[in-house]
């Protein structure tokens, strides 16, 4: 049964309704893979209810930029071991609607094993552990999205709450002048249409900066395209690390040696020379004095492409753009005003995550009876929220989340004080986690994680990568504990095992 939730259950009343079996609260990635991993344990015909703010399932593939792709490939982003629906290239790096499409189609499978009630444009209010006389249960307060007033009270027997990162839906950026045009990357293509030839400023170098080049450059208009990028971002080598044809066989690197390598680069203290080393064997441009890395992913090509259609790049930090008596000039952080032709287009390409005013609250990643899990980044289980619900649910269901060593981390709280340093911790994180997950969950299983890029090697070689884990797992765990708890200590952040 997949059904959407009848608008009576929204009526004024606090006594719960119905006792479901799960209730899942998010319907992005970290939610559906939760979700989908949970069903493999309950019982057929369990009740279970998902519910989300927005009009369908797919998280922040419902809002993001229309130009936005996938930087791996598609078939390592989905919902447990869900296939594409499509006979599209391996290396094919999926559309947004494509993407939000594949993530819905999965409570179509997940609808064959249970009764699932989906309830979208719907608000969760609380969700606590509460006990009962039938022992500890979830207890989750939501109401529609355009009727506050009218709450609806639901326990449940287990819940999963996945609110993911502290999402902000970028703005325009504010300046002093209005003889620019302020944009965010949502009304791009639009904008490019209505200004023709008018030069482009990107301000932000990640991937949303990234794509902003490119789509601007894909017009083909010979308008000058600007990029304003701060430190400077690193980005994976995707052709590289994920080589298409026989190179699967005879180059690149698993992805999971990759994640040993920086793990074990890393001592707590050294971000900056972690980054410099990411830099020099791993990224595209290996002689730039790039700063910082945020696991983004980009090819040559793709470099390559960027690199030669930029008229300049600007190591630097935008302040404003304001009228001036020397006219109209771009002010930056550090360096000397850069003049600039009025009408041009500013797209903020600053980021979304975690740049919200206040940090989000505090939630554990499971509640003190177990009857609530969290995928959230201030009690984090791995940087990846999807990683994250996958393996929460297979270890929770299993017995086997707690008492085995893994460790939760505060990647908001670290992010925002120093970002290399949640490089060198968020990597040493989901290293040990991953090495302890192998050592606790069945072959089987592990090779039902459809997220793992490793999966893009062949067989052969991903079981000697596996091998090797295991091979130095021990030492390599106290390494990473030991990193850590230096990083807890020193930057005064949640970090310890869960237990």
């Amino acid at each position: 049964m997949l059904d959407q939730i009848s608008k009576d259950t929204f009526q004024n009343q606090v006594d719960v309704t119905k006792v479901y079996d799960l209730v899942v609260i998010g319907a992005g990635v970290a939610g559906l893979n939760a979700l989908y991993a949970a069903t493999r344990y309950l019982p057929k015909g369990s009740s279970v209810l998902l519910l989300d703010e927005k009009a369908m399932a797919g998280g922040m593939w419902n809002t993001a930029y229309d130009f936005v792709r996938l930087h791996q490939p598609h078939p390592m982003f989905t919902v447990g071991d869900l296939r594409w629906d499509w006979r599209k290239p391996r290396d094919y790096l999926a559309r947004r609607d494509e993407v939000r499409d594949h993530l819905s189609s999965s409570l179509e499978s997940v609808a064959k094993l249970v009764n699932l009630d989906c309830c979208f444009e719907t608000k969760v209010v609380s969700s606590n552990e509460v006990g009962t006389s039938e022992g500890y249960r979830a207890r989750i307060v939501f109401h529609r999205n355009d009727h506050p007033d009218q709450k609806a009270t639901i326990e449940a027997r287990q819940a999963v709450y996945a609110p993911g990162l502290n999402y902000k839906e970028t703005q325009p950026l504010a300046f002093s002048t209005d003889a620019v045009a302020s944009i965010i990357p949502q009304d791009l293509l639009e904008t490019l249409k209505s200004h023709p030839s008018t030069p482009v400023y990107v301000v932000g170098g990640g991937k949303t900066g990234m794509d902003t080049v490119l789509a601007v450059l894909a017009k083909g208009d010979g308008r000058k395209v600007s990029l304003i990028n701060g430190r400077g971002t690193n980005f994976l080598n995707r052709t590289k690390y994920i080589p298409n044809g026989l190179k699967r066989w005879t180059s690149g690197l698993p992805v999971s040696r990759l994640f040993r390598d920086l793990a074990l680069k890393f001592d707590g203290d050294n971000e900056t020379q972690t980054i410099d080393h990411f830099r020099r064997h791993h990224a595209t441009d290996t002689q730039s004095p790039n700063g910082v890395f945020l696991y983004g992913l980009q090819s040559e090509e793709e470099h390559h492409r960027i690199a030669s259609g930029l008229q300049q790049t600007i190591g630097d930090y935008l302040v404003d753009v304001a009228g001036t008596q020397e006219g109209l000039e771009i002010l930056l952080r550090n360096g000397e005003p850069l003049e600039v032709e009025p009408g041009s287009i500013f797209v903020n390409c600053t980021g979304s995550f975690f740049r919200a005013d206040e940090m989000a609250e505090p939630m554990s990643c499971i509640s003190p009876h177990g009857t609530i899990v969290s995928i959230n980044a201030r009690d984090a289980f791995h940087f990846l929220t999807s990683v994250a619900g996958f393996f929460l649910m297979h270890l929770l269901y299993r017995g086997e989340l707690r008492g085995r060593g893994f460790y939760t981390l505060d990647l908001e709280a670290l992010f925002r004080k120093d970002r290399n340093a949640w490089v060198g911790a968020s990597a040493a994180q989901a290293y040990m986690n991953q090495v302890i997950a192998v050592q606790t969950l069945p072959m089987m299983l592990l090779d039902r994680c459809g997220l793992d890029l490793d999966r893009w090697y062949p067989f052969p070689r991903r079981m000697a990568a596996l091998y090797q884990m295991k091979a130095t797992a021990n030492e390599d765990i106290a390494h990473c504990r030991a990193v850590l708890d230096r990083v807890a200590d020193r930057f005064e952040v949640r970090c310890a095992s869960l237990n």
